[in-house]
């Protein structure tokens, strides 16, 4: 099954909740807001290295990021606002749960992670900076392996197995985030100055 099935088949899960949230009065900006704050409990907790908790509140978190903009959409109330908040929220995020793995249980137990941490966290930026800086300049810029989705469950993966079988699945699952978020960066670099050029700047 392919990662656009998995993604429209989760969609399809959420489709009921998402009516009942409008009736409770979230708005797509309280949603994003809930996401994040849920993000950072759950980071705590993986700070701690009480990683079950942590992976389960984490997917909690990521639900209601899933959310915004569906009731945006259902509330006719998306905007270019809206769209900035979301995606800041979304890079917070990751920040926040990469430097709970570093700074925590996880860190003390794999020196690696002094390294392997600032690569995916600064890979993770890199693939967002690259594709905002597409659109900016007119230029269509969603492919690559590793976009925020893939990077989130797999976290999110390493974080709930550790819970099992030790940090080590973390710091392993951070490694192939950091390689993984270097390869997609550098697709979509190559996209973006093929796609664009000889096309001159207005």
């Amino acid at each position: 099954m392919s990662l656009h099935k998995v993604r429209m088949f989760f969609k399809s899960l959420l489709g009921p909740i998402i009516p009942f949230l409008v009736k409770l009065g979230v708005t797509p900006a309280a949603a994003t807001i809930a996401g994040l704050v849920i993000t950072i409990v759950g980071s705590w907790f993986v700070w701690r290295g009480i990683y079950l908790a942590g992976g389960a509140i984490l997917i909690l978190g990521s639900l209601f990021d899933a959310v915004d903009g569906s009731i945006a959409r259902l509330t006719k109330t998306s905007s270019k606002g809206g769209a900035a908040l979301d995606s800041v929220m979304d890079r917070v995020g990751e920040i926040v749960v990469l430097t709970a793995v570093l700074a925590g249980k996880a860190g003390s137990e794999h020196d690696s992670l002094l390294y392997i941490i600032p690569m995916a966290m600064g890979g993770s930026l890199l693939v967002s900076y690259v594709r905002a800086r597409a659109e900016g300049l007119g230029i269509d810029c969603e492919v690559g392996l590793f976009t925020r989705t893939e990077r989130l469950v797999l976290v999110i993966a390493g974080v709930v197995f550790s819970a099992f079988w030790g940090s080590v699945i973390l710091m392993w699952a951070c490694a192939v985030i950091a390689a993984g978020s270097w390869v997609t960066a550098l697709q979509r670099l190559l996209k973006v100055t093929r796609d664009g050029n000889g096309i001159p700047l207005d």
